[in-house]
């Protein structure tokens, strides 16, 4: 099998790396939008509504790109498409950055680049294939690559007053060609295409002659199997709900202090431990992932989230810092903790990944359009945060029901004859 670091191959650590750096570049582009929405907006004589329109429309693309590029990489190959999604972000800053215009920047970031999220899969299978014991650790560590990025270069701009838009966009540009798309060609081992494989189960119970264990493996095709339903399902609403809060908090956190008349100092104080807990809480979550049950663990996250938004609903003196310890521990966690979920408990494929990935974006389209509509309507947020607590109690209720049902039956012979039953096989 090769040289293993920590009981993983090798390779596995590597692209890991290599993953990580490509992430960690990935992050200009998300740095740059953010935080030079107004110069862009003043250089290209367009409004602010333009900026969030080419954003939304993005991130629309992306979400929607999210099946067809899983359908693709079990079809060819995880790094297959990864490398044309590089091509296409590639090609995608290049027209905005040249384009001198705003045609271009809406064509090049809002369209183009939209469609590397053919791409987004290929990372959690990647992952998902390498590492066998410490597969938790292995995405937390990734998620940590895109935060990161945001605390490293954010200084770095802000000093360097003079840098543009333009700067930042060129650099990416740059940066994608000459770094990643040289790590995905070398730094990445690429699995072979899954197609529409046969899920194969390998059980052991004793025969009923001399005492000796048998080995006895059951195959059933995927797709045609229900047995995992519930899962999907609930992990689904888990996503649509995490993508919910993710985009809550980014997008109206600030204005939901500065609504309740938080100072300026604790809003700042409150930004900067969010920061610490996403990277911090990424490792504790990823440690008890690898060595507890993932549903109490995913349970116990929301549970978590529920708490927060609690608090912050309430506007106490110190609701803003306790708010992003709580959702800071579980934001980069919820999202690779209930993929790992599907994958582990029903042999997971791209195509089912991407339909995941869809979920959550598509929770992130509608908090952005639900916070905005709330303030419009009640002049403040706090419909916006019961929203958030009512989705985490059934999220949470869920993973637990999930947990309890799974525990009821341990078995895997039940659990795989069920299964075999219920197709008719």
């Amino acid at each position: 099998m090769g040289t293993t670091w920590f009981k993983e191959p090798k390779y596995a650590w590597i692209g890991l790396g290599s993953l990580w750096i490509i992430a960690f570049i990935g992050s200009l582009m998300r740095f740059s939008v953010a935080f030079f929405q107004v110069q862009i907006s003043e250089d290209l004589g367009v409004s602010r509504g333009f900026i969030s329109t080419a954003w939304s429309t993005n991130l629309l693309i992306t979400a929607l790109c999210a099946p067809l590029g899983g359908w693709l990489a079990d079809r060819y190959g995880p790094k297959k498409v990864m490398l044309i999604s590089a091509v296409i972000g590639i090609a995608g800053m290049g027209i905005a950055v040249f384009g001198h215009h705003d045609i271009g920047f809406f064509i090049g970031y809002g369209v183009i680049a939209g469609f590397a999220g053919i791409g987004t899969t290929t990372t959690y299978m990647l992952m998902f294939d390498w590492f066998q014991h410490h597969r938790a650790k292995a995405t937390g560590l990734l998620a940590s690559a895109s935060s990161l990025g945001i605390a490293i270069i954010t200084p770095v701009f802000v000093a360097a007053s003079t840098w543009t838009w333009r700067d930042a966009f060129f650099a990416s540009f740059v940066l994608n060609i000459v770094v990643t798309l040289p790590v995905i060609f070398f730094g990445i081992k690429g699995i072979k295409p899954r197609g529409n494989t046969i899920a194969e189960t390998v059980i052991t119970e004793p025969t009923a002659g001399n005492g000796q264990k048998e080995q006895i493996t059951v195959r059933f095709p995927l797709h045609r199997s229900s047995a995992h339903l519930p899962i999907f399902i609930i992990v689904a609403i888990a996503l649509f709900t995490c993508g919910f809060n993710m985009s809550t908090t980014e997008m109206n956190l600030v204005a939901i202090n500065q609504l309740a008349n938080v100072s300026p100092a604790m809003i700042a104080l409150s930004m900067s431990v969010l920061g610490i807990m996403e990277i911090t809480g990424s490792f504790i979550m990823s440690y008890w992932m690898d060595r507890s049950n993932k549903l109490v663990i995913m349970a116990l996250l929301y549970g978590i989230r529920i708490i927060g938004f609690s608090l912050l609903f309430m506007h106490l003196e110190w609701s803003p810092v306790l708010f992003a310890v709580a959702f800071g521990l579980t934001y980069l966690s919820a999202l690779p903790g209930g993929l790992l979920i599907v994958n582990e408990h029903s042999r997971g494929k791209g195509k089912q990944t991407g339909w995941l990935l869809l979920f959550h974006h598509g929770g992130g389209v509608l908090g952005s359009l639900t916070g905005g509509i709330s303030f419009d309507y009640f002049r403040d947020y706090q419909v916006l945060i019961g929203v958030n607590i009512f989705m985490c109690t059934l999220v949470a209720l869920g993973y637990f029901f999930l947990y309890t049902t799974r525990k009821r039956d341990r078995t895997p012979a039940n659990r795989i004859r069920q299964s075999v039953a219920s197709e008719g096989i």
